[in-house]
This record gives C-alpha cells, sequence and structure tokens, in this order.
C-alpha cells in the first residue's frame, strides 16, 4: 500500500470566488493529490463550479481499499495498520472493487469553502 496523507489545498472561496482558502482534499496519495489538483484547477478556470463538486480519483489497485476505507468509511490509519475494520465494511469495499473490474476511478467530492471575510 502507498503512504497516504490527509491534504489540504488552496482554491477559491465560494462566495467571493477571489479568496484563496485551505480545502480538505481528504486522505491520498501525492498522485491522488496531484490528480485531483490538476482536475480541481481545470474546473475552476472554466469558471463554473458550485460549492461542492466531485472529480475522479484513480486508484491503483492496492489503495483502493485504504482510498474507501479511509475517506468513506472514517477509519484511522492506525485501525487500518491494526487491522481494526469491521467485517461488513471490509465486505462493502471488496465488493465496490470487484464491481469496478479493474478499473478503480472513484467520484471524490470536494467542499470548498469561505474565506474569512466572506464568513463574516
Amino acid at each position: 500500500m502507498a503512504t497516504f496523507q490527509y491534504y489540504f489545498h488552496k482554491l477559491p472561496c465560494f462566495d467571493c470566488k477571489k479568496t484563496q482558502v485551505d480545502t480538505d482534499l481528504g486522505w491520498l496519495t501525492e498522485a491522488m493529490k496531484d490528480e485531483i489538483v490538476a482536475q480541481a484547477t481545470a474546473l475552476m478556470a472554466a469558471g463554473n463550479v458550485e460549492p461542492d463538486f466531485a472529480v475522479n480519483v484513480t486508484c491503483a489497485e492496492e489503495d483502493a481499499r485504504a482510498y474507501l476505507l479511509l475517506n468513506y468509511y472514517g477509519y484511522s490509519e492506525e485501525e487500518l495498520a491494526n487491522n481494526e475494520v469491521e467485517a461488513d465494511d471490509e465486505q462493502a469495499v471488496a465488493e465496490e472493487i470487484a464491481e469496478l473490474e479493474g478499473n478503480l476511478v472513484f467520484e471524490h467530492e470536494i467542499a470548498l469553502q469561505s474565506c474569512t471575510d466572506c464568513g463574516e
């Protein structure tokens, strides 16, 4: 399994669209982060982005389980390292990965934040 880190990235405020604000990207590998940032940057340049939007993230087969458990099931790195995953969650993740038949592309949601000037 690749190394996952919790990433933030500066994206425009969802109100004023001018001020750059730290935006939560979630648990990703560096390659996933780069892919998400590139897509988000392209969407921002196009100019019609909603406060909540989705991009695609491509996972290597060995990373898909950790990506899903960290981002969608709320497990911590420690829980994954200690195999403290509930059987039902493990089964659901295995089924989701199997359904994709090797094309491990997931929809990754991002919520833009407001800047301090807009949030007051």
